[in-house]
């Protein structure tokens, strides 16, 4: 009976997590953990006719402060980094399309994103105030800023910095 009473009160909290989970708010489509933990568990047909199940894709690196000289300054691609918060709609939204940007130009730019919140000094540094703001850089200077969500000014700069 006491297993039965365990089993009842951890459905009750799953579908309660659940329900509470997408109908408040607290997750979204656009939630790139959830949006790569689904996309990863949805199947896919091989060229045999079977069924694999995907492998999951990596998200596009948040950088620090201590990784920037590295990866965006000293980098002989063109770089795209776009500041982003958790708490931020928009940059949610832009997750996904800038994860996609970098599987197309995988070989020819590179993309980061730097949390607002944690990375006070180089949001302070790129006088970053509008969220999401995106950094282009190419042989270490920067060379663009775009304040929003613009997913076609951001293609319009990889293709004019490539």
């Amino acid at each position: 009976m006491e297993q039965i009473s365990v089993l009842y009160r951890l459905v009750l909290t799953v579908t309660c997590l659940v329900c509470l989970g997408f109908s408040g708010g607290m997750c979204s489509e656009f939630d790139p953990l959830i949006k790569t933990y689904v996309s990863s568990s949805l199947p896919s047909k091989s060229n045999d006719g079977l069924v694999y199940s995907r492998k999951l894709k990596d998200e596009v690196h948040s950088i620090t402060e201590s990784e920037w000289e590295s990866l965006v300054i000293q980098s002989e691609l063109p770089v795209m980094v776009m500041f982003t918060a958790r708490w931020c709609g928009p940059c949610r939204d832009m997750i996904p399309i800038l994860n996609k940007m970098d599987s197309e130009y995988k070989n020819e730019f590179k993309f980061y994103t730097v949390n607002f919140d944690t990375e006070i000094r180089l949001t302070e540094r790129f006088d970053i105030s509008y969220l999401p703001t995106t950094l282009v850089f190419k042989g270490g200077e920067q060379m663009a800023k775009v304040k929003g969500a613009d997913p076609k000014k951001l293609r319009e700069l990889v293709k004019k910095y490539i």
